[in-house]
């Protein structure tokens, strides 16, 4: 059964014609294989797929909770003794309100950039070992990984037109 390509990319290996689904620097699904870094892996050998991102570890999160509360009751602290607190009191009242304006007109998008391009894992799987195939940012990842889906899925396609 002959299949068109899938997105205009061709790619010919030993001899076999195989449409391109993903690549990127580090990184290139087909049709039949999936090649990364640590190796090239038949996408027929795999079993699963999935994106995984760091934990962060207990310390690390204990150290960011104890500096954002550090960093507010300095806040509060300097906007107490200034005297400033006491004459506009209800600025506190009203910060959650300001915090929903900034992040509707955008103040907050760094913070959300910064989110985004946290660094997440592609992983496999095949009947032996289970390997990190490659690491980037949450959308490509993403990417990634619904094409290596969609060769599997295709993969699991062909074998039951053959068995009927």
């Amino acid at each position: 059964m002959a299949r068109g390509p899938h997105n205009g990319l061709r790619v010919e290996s030993i001899g076999v014609t195989m449409a391109v689904l993903y690549e990127r620097p580090g990184i290139k699904v087909t049709d039949e294989w999936i090649r990364c870094d640590i190796g090239t892996y038949s996408i027929r050998d795999l079993r699963s797929a999935w994106v995984t991102r760091r934990q962060a570890s207990r310390g690390s999160r204990m150290l960011t909770a104890g500096l954002s509360a550090g960093a507010v009751l300095v806040l509060v602290g300097g906007a107490g003794m200034s005297g400033w607190l006491n004459r506009n009191w209800t600025w506190i009242l009203a910060s959650p309100l300001l915090f929903f304006v900034a992040g509707s007109i955008g103040l907050l998008d760094p913070v959300a950039i910064y989110l985004e391009k946290r660094h997440h894992e592609l992983w496999i799987q095949t009947d032996t070992h289970a390997v990190r195939a490659w690491k980037a940012n949450k959308i490509e990842v993403n990417k990634a990984l619904r094409q290596l889906q969609r060769a599997r899925e295709r993969h699991r396609e062909e074998y039951e037109d053959y068995e009927v």
